[in-house]
C-alpha cells in the first residue's frame, strides 16, 4: 500500500492493487482490512507502535515541552521512511472523504498515544484541550515535514520546537486566566 500510494498517489490506489501488491487474494485482503479507511487505520497503528517503541523511558523527569518535542520527533522518524506514501495519502484525503474520516480518527488516537507517551494527562476538559491543540501542532508540523528534504530535518525540529513554545504560552495564559473562584466560607452578615 505504501509504495502504491507513493508511485500512483493515494487516488488510484485501489483495493485489487493493494492485494496485487500483497501478493494475496481479495478474500485474504478483505479478511485482514475490510476497506481502505481500515488499511489506513492500520498503517497508522502500525507507526504509533514504532513512534513509542523509540521512545527513552528515562525522559519522563523533562518538561512536559522537551518530552512532547521528543514525541513528535519519534513519530516523524516512524513516518519518514514512508514520507512519500504520507504526503499522497494527505492530499489524497484533501478530495477523497472517506480517506479523510479514517486519518481523523486514527489520528485522535495517534494523539492520544502521543501524549501518553509525553506522560500529560489526556482526559476531562483539560486533556481535550490538549489533544486539540496537540492535534493543531501535529497537522501543521507534518506540512513543514512534507518539504523538509534536510537530513536533520531541521526546519521542521524548529517548526516543532517553536510552536510547543507558542503553545505552552498560550495554556499556561489560559490556566492563569481561567481560574474558578472559590466559595467564600464565611457567612453572609445579616442585616
Amino acid at each position: 500500500m505504501v509504495r502504491l500510494a507513493n508511485d500512483v498517489g493515494w487516488g488510484a490506489v485501489t483495493l485489487d492493487a493493494i492485494a496485487a501488491e500483497a501478493e494475496i487474494g481479495l478474500d485474504k485482503l478483505q479478511a485482514m482490512f475490510p476497506s481502505r479507511a481500515a488499511i489506513v487505520a492500520g498503517f497508522m497503528a502500525d507507526v504509533d507502535h514504532d513512534m513509542l517503541g523509540r521512545l527513552d523511558s528515562g525522559e519522563s523527569h523533562y518538561a512536559v515541552r522537551d518530552r512532547l518535542f521528543a514525541v513528535l520527533m519519534a513519530r516523524l522518524d516512524a513516518l519518514r521512511p514512508h514520507r512519500d506514501a504520507v504526503v499522497a495519502m494527505l492530499r489524497g484525503a484533501l478530495g477523497d472523504p472517506v480517506t479523510a474520516c479514517a486519518l481523523a480518527t486514527t489520528s485522535r488516537r495517534s494523539l492520544s498515544w502521543m501524549l501518553a507517551a509525553a506522560g500529560t494527562a489526556h482526559t476531562g476538559i483539560d486533556g481535550e484541550l490538549k489533544m486539540q491543540g496537540l492535534g493543531a501542532l501535529y497537522a501543521s508540523t507534518l506540512w513543514v515535514w512534507a518539504r523538509d528534504t534536510s537530513e536533520d530535518m531541521s526546519a521542521t525540529m524548529a517548526h516543532v520546537d517553536r510552536q510547543l513554545r507558542r503553545a505552552e504560552s498560550i495554556f499556561q495564559f489560559l490556566q492563569r486566566s481561567v481560574r474558578v473562584p472559590r466559595r467564600s466560607t464565611r457567612k453572609p452578615a445579616r442585616a
